[in-house]
């Protein structure tokens, strides 16, 4: 009886991008993982070309997405629902300024109290026998005017207490001088490359792509524990891969990110055996 080995084709998104944790495909059409593929802005996903001859000697072959560019009037379409919610929105405001404009332009005047009228008093001319006018005198007093003659009280000046006043006391608070702790440069490959593996390792990431590339990209520029695990165990092949992950999918997610260094990581994978 003879048997076929499964194909494993790597996934390349083309001008798009793919999800993260998208696995490898064992179909030459890449049915099964065309729902992590992500078209880019204006187009739709149309397909896979098949590519038997792939540079990484882990696959079998690479499959390419291929994109359709959406046509403009369905663009226009799909969108027409946001033009209507703009030009409404912008109506709303323009009949709010207009209320606001109309409420405000012409105030009514507040009613102000009439003030009393002064009403003038006639004056009466005294008449000679001759009925010639020779003064005229107005009917209401003259003013009192204070006889010379009468002594008048000294004026007193009014006293002014002075209240003492306390000086404030100003309390000075010893300042303390700030010591800054010397910090790891960010741009550290090392520092980096342990970040991102850790974080590889801490939400269980099943594509062997994703740690291939991650090699690609420190390989010239690390060192370390970190770095030769990733070389020797998990790329070493893609059968030994599919056996770490088993192991790596029988740990608790809550045990496994505690992990922080490879020998807590392989204690852990020894005990889920």
């Amino acid at each position: 009886m003879i048997e076929f080995a499964e194909k494993h084709y790597s996934i390349d998104p083309g001008k798009g991008k793919k999800m993260p944790g998208c696995p490898y495909s064992t179909f030459e059409d890449g049915h099964d993982v065309q729902d992590f593929i992500i078209p880019p802005k204006g187009y739709v996903f149309a397909g896979f070309k098949f590519d038997p001859n792939a540079s990484n000697q882990i696959y079998d072959g690479k499959l390419t997405a291929e994109y359709t560019k959406v046509p403009f009037t369905q663009r226009i379409m799909s969108n027409l629902w946001k033009l209507v919610l703009v030009i409404a929105i912008v109506l709303v405001v323009a009949l709010v300024v207009v209320l606001a404009v109309s409420v405000f332009k012409n105030p009514k005047p507040s009613r102000t109290e009439k003030e009393p009228e002064t009403k003038v008093q006639p004056t009466k001319t005294a008449k000679n026998k001759d009925n010639s006018n020779t003064a005229n005198f107005d009917e209401t007093p003259a003013a009192v005017t204070n006889n010379p003659s009468e002594p008048k009280a000294p004026e007193v000046a009014p006293v002014v207490k002075e209240t003492p006043t306390t000086p404030a006391v100003v309390e000075e608070t010893p300042v303390t001088p700030v010591v800054e702790t010397p910090k790891p440069a960010a741009d550290d490959p090392n520092t980096l490359f342990k970040q991102e593996f850790w974080t590889l390792i801490h939400t269980r990431n099943a594509s062997m792509d994703t740690y291939t590339d991650l090699y690609n990209k420190y390989k010239s520029k690390v060192s370390g524990e970190e770095f030769d695990y990733l070389r020797f165990v998990i790329l070493k092949d893609y059968v030994s891969f599919k056996a770490w992950y088993d192991k790596m999918k029988t740990v608790p997610e809550s045990q496994l990110k505690t992990i922080e260094n490879i020998d807590g990581l392989r204690s852990n994978l020894k005990a889920s055996k």
